[in-house]
């Protein structure tokens, strides 16, 4: 899984934010009004950066947990499976994405919107509060793929690992199905 990368996301932003301002001047030519995500959406996207960050603290706790075990010689039973550490990461990298994109979007719009309205305008308003979520939820996708983090391999390089890495099936039989011979 690749990490998550300050260039692109501001990339993503960047590209949103030209959406979003050509999206308001051609709706505000046709008389509409300016595509900003109301006020309440804001709840809805702390709640889930709030249930991202909570994930990640649970999978970042487990493995303290099992590392504070290896480190004391005991043997430490997982109480989260390494599969939900991956979606929890996925989870917080997919909201550092919408996080930019929310972010750049309702950044064109004020964009549009600042030199003609003033600061106190409810789309103004709307647009500051959406762009701060979007910061929010990129910043929480940062830490969340740094609790998620697996510790290095404890095996130093040359040595190999104790068992053997793959299954021994011992010889292949020169006669049978593949020969044309039964």
């Amino acid at each position: 899984m690749s990490r998550l990368s300050a260039l692109r996301l501001l990339l993503i932003a960047a590209l949103a934010a030209l959406a979003g301002f050509i999206t308001t001047v051609w709706m505000s030519a046709q008389g509409m009004g300016s595509p900003v995500l109301p006020r309440t959406s804001l709840v809805t996207v702390l709640g889930i950066a709030l249930i991202v960050l909570t994930l990640g603290l649970l999978v970042w706790r487990d493995q303290r947990r099992i590392a504070r075990a290896a480190a004391q010689g005991r043997r430490r039973q997982r109480s989260l499976h390494p599969l939900h550490a991956v979606r929890v990461l996925t989870a917080g990298q997919a909201g550092a994405y919408a996080g930019a994109l929310i972010a750049g979007w309702h950044a064109g719009i004020l964009g549009d919107l600042v030199p003609a309205a003033a600061l106190t305008a409810p789309n103004v308003n709307s647009s500051l509060l959406m762009i701060t979520g979007g910061v929010i939820w990129v910043i929480i996708g940062f830490v969340v793929e740094l609790l998620c983090r697996v510790p290095p391999d404890e095996t130093p390089t040359g040595q190999q690992r104790r068992g053997p890495t793959r299954r021994d099936t011992g010889p292949i039989p020169e006669e049978g199905y593949a020969r044309g011979t039964h």
